[in-house]
């Protein structure tokens, strides 16, 4: 892969704005220059976006996508707003390859991934591959729970414009249209099961084995997490990114999803991952929320009733328990 010049793409609406911004910034910051194409979710998104004119950075719209794909508005239709994003995420990455004349690696990323090393690693580990996927490495004590939800994780995944690369590709974006529910089923899981099939089906899959690629709450608890330096390692391995998945904002706190995977944060998961994350988030969120373009509302409280006041009970126990066993980030 790493023989073609690539791109990457990614979707996000105006509530993950300034995290799609935080991991734009930190390809950039790693040198790494290559398009970033983003499928904006909601208009204050697009607005937003087309406003800040970053370099390298191209807007597209899901109406975009349906123009390509005529079916996909009817398909999106029936399903709900997630499952009809994730329906979208092959036919992103296909998009984005169609629209260069020179043959181009397109590589999908989670908006919510930060760089803390090099990109260009991650090509490194996919060698001559012509497709990238890297696996989820659950921690043992709930690799048996969590293994409906596929051995492969969907936050980065990369194809080569290539004959073996396109296949899968193109396999996988009919997956998507004909099944993608966020409810596990016989193997399949909104976008992310299919990718089980990848190394058994198809031809020049790369299983990236570097365990700095994708490092995740669900994973770190079975890793050895270390300083070097002013670097993060992770079993030997340079921290190349991390998922941030399930972070959030409360109040004056960021709750990570740490505890939700059964998993404490050490103090180098903290001072070299999270707090500087958070330092970005934060930077980036007072730009987005100073722009005339992002509407100010308020968020709704989840459900009404009896179930409400029992969500939101539970909720606030979890965060709580987050703060007391420091695995939340004090807000600067």
């Amino acid at each position: 892969m790493n023989k073609q010049p690539h791109a990457y793409c990614t979707y996000f609406d105006s509530g993950y704005l300034s995290r799609g911004l935080a991991l734009i910034e930190s390809l950039r910051r790693h040198g790494d220059d290559s398009p970033v194409w983003v499928m904006a979710l909601d208009e204050a998104a697009r607005a937003y976006l087309a406003d800040a004119a970053v370099p390298g950075v191209h807007v597209l719209t899901v109406v975009d996508l349906e123009a390509a794909v005529p079916e996909l508005a009817g398909i999106r239709a029936q399903r709900s707003r997630m499952e009809g994003y994730f329906t979208t995420t092959p036919l992103l990455v296909r998009w984005v390859m169609d629209q260069y004349a020179e043959p181009t690696s397109v590589v999908y990323l989670d908006a919510d991934l930060y760089f803390f090393d090099d990109p260009e690693l991650v090509f490194d580990a996919m060698g001559d591959g012509s497709v990238g996927i890297i696996e989820h490495r659950y921690q043992p004590s709930l690799a048996k729970s969590l293994a409906k939800y596929g051995r492969f994780n969907v936050g980065w995944v990369g194809f080569r414009n290539d004959q073996r690369g396109t296949a899968c590709l193109d396999w996988w974006g009919r997956s998507t249209l004909e099944w993608c529910r966020d409810t596990p089923d016989a193997g399949r899981y909104a976008d992310q099961g299919y990718l089980d099939w990848f190394p058994k089906d198809f031809e020049g899959v790369s299983v990236l084995g570097p365990h700095g690629l994708n490092l995740a709450p669900w994973n770190t608890a079975g890793s050895a997490i270390a300083a070097d330096g002013g670097a993060v390692t992770v079993d030997g391995d340079p921290l190349v990114f991390f998922h941030f998945h399930g972070l959030k904002k409360v109040g004056r706190w960021w709750i990570t999803s740490q505890l939700v995977y059964r998993t404490l944060m050490g103090a180098v998961l903290r001072s070299g991952v999270y707090e500087p994350y958070v330092r970005e988030l934060e930077r980036t969120t007072a730009i987005v929320e100073a722009s005339p373009l992002i509407p100010h509302t308020a968020v709704a409280s989840r459900g009404t009733g009896l179930r409400g006041l029992l969500f939101r009970a539970q909720r606030g126990a979890i965060n709580r328990l987050a703060i007391v066993t420091r695995t939340a980030v004090r807000a600067a």
